[in-house]
């Protein structure tokens, strides 16, 4: 099997990502959201996880359902997090103050819009679930009757 360069990246980036955020240690996290985040399919996410292990980026063991994996990252390294201590420590020139200022801004707009597509998602969710209801009250009055 094998995946799309970009995709691959995708992957190898959100698993970096989370074990970051679990101090490389293994981590339980449902397949819906690593897909949420990766954006991509639901066969293209069990393809790539398969590539992934067999690559040796990381070790795949099940979760506390089928919806649910355990991972471990296998490639994280102390290499990057020295490297962006010294990037901290150094001051940036003006081009970089201009740069940062500008993608800090680019972030908070990113921010914003995604809070308000997850309003727009939630609102939608909520019309569903009263469309839900009223088919089943429905179903049920079409039952009742026949």
């Amino acid at each position: 099997m094998k995946l799309k360069e970009k995709t691959y990246k995708k992957f190898v980036d959100f698993f970096e990502k989370m074990a970051k955020q679990h101090g490389n240690n293994e981590f339980e996290i449902a397949y819906s959201e690593i897909q949420r985040d990766t954006g991509v399919a639901s066969i293209t996410l069990k393809k790539g996880i398969q590539v992934l292990e067999q690559d040796g980026v990381i070790t795949v063991s099940p979760g506390r359902n089928t919806r649910y994996g355990k991972f471990k990252y296998l490639l994280y390294s102390n290499k990057n997090t020295l490297s962006q201590s010294d990037a901290l420590n150094r001051k940036p020139d003006k081009q970089e103050e201009g740069d940062l200022a500008l993608l800090t801004k680019q972030q908070k707009n990113m921010q914003t819009s995604i809070e308000q597509l997850r309003l727009r998602i939630r609102t939608q969710e909520m019309a569903i679930s009263v469309i839900l209801d009223r088919l089943a009250e429905l179903e049920d009055q079409v039952r009742n009757k026949y």
